[in-house]
């Protein structure tokens, strides 16, 4: 009795799992994530990258998340985004195809050796990662412990074009971070005018409907940032919202003199649904 029943639990299909359908011009991105410090705005020129064993990453209240690998910076971001809207029209746990050339091509990067070595390493980085998220429901907990990225590989073909075939693949149950009120919809074309801070902005403040006032503080935590002294962390922030009110991203943006608080309000007309 116990063979058969252990031969017809291995013969249960599995439903195939796959990440929300958005449009083109946005990427899908779980909120959890956006609203910490994962993916932090130093730039990914600047110093070597910090390594991690099961740290508490900085976070909102009711978000948890455990991380070992890398430092993971706004170009790795990028990458990721990417990878992951490529991989929304077929099951997770399916081989994600494309070239390196069509990826440079969409995530804006000069065409060029050094950038095929760059994305390269933010593929090793998300590969090599171990993360635990936990958000805090009505209902309940969810949860989502793995890797970003399972496994990817490439084949170099000899000739002008390094590096050409590329597969990925993505574990299935990273679904439970895209349920329909976990993640957003970031607008692509801007993200990709932004220097690092403001990009971090741009995708927090998309997972918010109503912008309530944060702390300068606070976000000098969840952003990571390696500026120490506060007072140089608001001079940047000023400069990153104003350049989010200029882009119309926000329809005003100001640091609160006597409070130190973060007030911005949103161009509703530019939100996604």
């Amino acid at each position: 009795m116990d063979h058969m029943a252990t031969q017809h639990s291995s013969n249960v299909t599995q439903v195939p799992q796959q990440l929300p359908i958005w449009p083109e011009q946005t990427r899908g991105f779980p909120n959890s994530l956006a609203r910490s410090s994962l993916f932090t705005v130093a730039n990914f020129r600047k110093g070597a990258r910090a390594h991690f064993k099961r740290a508490t990453i900085a976070t909102l209240k009711g978000i948890t998340i455990t991380y070992s690998g890398e430092e993971l910076r706004q170009d790795d971001e990028d990458a990721y985004l990417q990878i992951l809207h490529c991989s929304r029209m077929q099951d997770l746990g399916t081989e994600v195809r494309f070239t390196a050339h069509s990826m440079l091509t969409e995530l804006g990067w000069t065409k060029n050796s050094a950038s095929y070595k760059r994305l390269v390493d933010c593929l090793d980085r998300l590969k090599a990662t171990s993360i635990a998220v936990t958000v805090e429901l009505p209902s309940g907990r969810e949860n989502y412990t793995g890797s970003l990225i399972r496994s990817f590989r490439w084949r170099e073909e000899h000739g002008n074009t390094p590096m050409r075939e590329w597969k990925i693949l993505l574990e299935p149950e990273i679904v439970a971070l895209f349920q329909p009120s976990g993640y957003s919809r970031v607008d692509w074309k801007l993200r990709l005018t932004l220097p690092p801070l403001a990009k971090w902005l741009h995708s927090f403040y998309h997972t918010h409907k109503n912008c309530y006032p944060i702390k300068v503080e606070t976000l000098h935590r969840l952003t990571g940032s390696d500026v120490k002294e506060l007072r140089k962390f608001r001079y940047k922030l000023k400069l990153a919202l104003q350049l989010l009110v200029d882009k119309g991203f926000f329809r005003a943006a100001q640091i609160d003199a006597r409070s130190d608080l973060v007030v911005v309000e949103r161009n509703l007309a530019l939100a996604q649904e």
